[in-house]
């Protein structure tokens, strides 16, 4: 890690070529909303899917996932079924109700089973056992919506 970190920073502060290639890419890109209510559970899918050139935004419950979506639409959904003010299939039920028919990755913890009609009726993609991978979770976006264009900056 310390090696990475020492490449990393001779890298950005050289001068010539390489400067110009440590830029990060840009991107041109589609818009995920992640939803959960554990922040590093946030954190971390951001992460996953900014390292592949997504644009993400986090929320962290019903009412803050319901107030992103009035903002904007977004090309993919990636939320936690439990939530503390209610649930990921609430989210997805009004993301339905707008005429989105953006696809709705569900996570979680639980059995499948016990959400599996109301997420039949939501139409939800796909659902993703926790604990996941970051194989898992870009995959399932990127089969949900594909990858994202990427220009450098």
């Amino acid at each position: 890690m310390k090696e990475t970190s020492t490449h990393l920073q001779k890298k950005a502060t050289s001068t010539g070529p390489f400067l110009e290639s440590a830029l990060p890419p840009k991107s041109n890109g589609y818009n995920v909303l992640v939803v959960d209510d554990e922040n590093g559970v946030c954190q971390i899918v951001q992460r996953m899917l900014v390292d592949k050139q997504y644009q993400v935004q986090t929320s962290q419950s019903v009412a803050d996932a319901l107030r992103a979506i009035e903002q904007k639409p977004f090309d993919a959904y990636v939320m936690d079924d439990k939530l503390p003010d209610g649930s990921g299939l609430d989210v997805a039920e009004r993301i339905r109700s707008k005429g989105s028919e953006a696809p709705i990755i569900l996570m979680s913890g639980y059995d499948k089973s016990a959400v599996a009609l109301r997420a039949e009726k939501s139409r939800i993609s796909e659902f993703l056992q926790k604990p996941f991978s970051r194989e898992m979770i870009c995959n399932a976006v990127k089969k949900a919506i594909g990858s994202p264009k990427v220009t450098l900056a």
